[in-house]
């Protein structure tokens, strides 16, 4: 990489004060696009056409993992929620942390009253490791 661009990066993580791998990413491969383009466009009609390539496969979106620590026993009860433990607000006594910090989400009881269940976020399953089932 050039000093440019890895100043640019530098400039995104410390403003961002996240990690901005996908925007890099989409930013260079528009940066590269936008190039091609504009030398195609100069070339003239005698430039060689450009080679067929096929279309990358769309990637799932990277789910950043959290950036605060996360107790032993608290990553346990996010792995059995993974592993499809039906977990409650009455049986999960730190709920209201997960919530706050957005590892789960809240959904109405399935028996139509009583406590909550938890289940995954996004985050949540990030914090393990794992992806949400498809």
């Amino acid at each position: 990489m050039t000093d440019a661009t890895n100043t640019l990066h530098a400039l995104l993580d410390a403003y961002l004060r996240c990690p901005v791998e996908a925007a890099r990413t989409e930013l260079e491969q528009a940066l590269r696009g936008y190039q091609t383009d504009w030398i195609r466009a100069r070339a003239g009609v005698d430039a060689p056409a450009l080679p067929a390539t096929k279309p990358a496969p769309a990637a799932k979106p990277a789910v950043p993992k959290p950036r605060f620590p996360i107790a032993s026993a608290d990553l346990g009860v996010l792995k059995r929620l993974a592993d499809g433990w039906p977990g409650t607000t009455a049986e999960v006594t730190r709920w209201a942390w997960f919530e706050n910090r957005e590892l789960v989400v809240l959904d109405p009881n399935p028996a139509g009253a009583g406590p909550e269940v938890l289940r995954l976020a996004p985050l949540g399953w990030a914090a393990i490791g794992r992806l949400p089932p498809d």
